[in-house]
């Protein structure tokens, strides 16, 4: 396995994922995004290398073997493949999507456990799991003596970052029990948001928190969002969609639009 730079601005949202939310009319712009920045309630411009980043966040302990996979080999295909995948639905005005499902929900479980929200939730999970230390074997090495101790931040991540790696060789996983539609826009005066968190959930438990939560994913009035672009955003429900593909109206519009500025912790794009 490759070795990589350490500290360097990991992307958890890919740029050529951000790249898919510049306005036609801005695309020779040094600053072609529009940043709405939640805690100071403004809009900024930003690149895409500004924005949907964190220093050193795909970084294991420095103790860690070099031959383990770096993030960058684990997500390559779907990023790779993601630009030309959308290039191609959009030539298409999205008609032929239901062949590329497989990797656009590939993608989506490679946003979700890439995210901070994912990591944040390990580390909460992790911090309330009961750990021991053993202090002490019985010479007939038959009981122990043990001490109880906290995991630490560092062994946390790098538990969190092999486990973001199993879970994106899982593939589509859960998300097959869903049925799945796309709704597009056809202007730039209708878009479609994305967030620091694209990937949210609708029903009896509300937001981007519920996304990875069992109770949620199987309710039977959960419905799944996802962004492609400003062009488009892929709906997922547990009941069959009559029509997969369709223009999305104003209220959708506004409906996923008020979503996203409720639900973002940090920013939309």
């Amino acid at each position: 396995m490759s070795k990589r730079i350490r500290g360097r601005k990991d992307h958890y949202l890919p740029q050529g994922y951000l790249r898919g939310f510049i306005d036609p009319s801005q695309t020779m712009e040094d600053k072609p995004l529009w940043w709405f920045q939640v805690p100071h309630n403004k809009w900024k411009r930003c690149s895409t290398a500004e924005v949907g980043f964190i220093r050193g966040f795909y970084d294991y302990s420095k103790h860690v073997d070099s031959s383990v996979q770096t993030a960058d080999e684990a997500f390559a295909e779907l990023e790779r493949n993601y630009t030309l995948v959308l290039k191609e639905l959009l030539a298409n005005q999205f008609s032929n999507w239901l062949s590329h499902r497989n990797f656009l929900l590939r993608y989506m479980q490679m946003i979700r456990v890439r995210s901070p929200l994912f990591f944040e939730q390990k580390l909460s999970a992790a911090k309330n799991t009961p750990a021991w230390v053993i202090e002490e074997i019985s010479e007939d090495r038959k009981s122990v003596k043990v001490r109880s101790t906290e995991l630490k931040e560092p062994f946390i991540k790098n538990r969190t970052l092999t486990e973001m790696r199993e879970e994106l060789k899982k593939g589509v996983d859960y998300l097959d029990n869903f049925d799945w539609a796309i709704r597009y826009c056809e202007t730039s005066g209708d878009f479609f948001f994305t967030s620091d968190s694209p990937f949210v959930a609708t029903g009896p438990v509300t937001g981007q928190d519920q996304v990875i939560r069992p109770d949620a994913l199987q309710h039977a009035d959960t419905l799944l969002y996802f962004p492609l672009c400003w062009q488009a955003c892929i709906l997922g429900s547990p009941h069959h969609f009559d029509i997969k593909t369709d223009r999305a109206t104003p209220q959708l519009i506004q409906i996923v639009q008020q979503m996203y500025r409720a639900n973002a912790k940090s920013y939309l794009i």
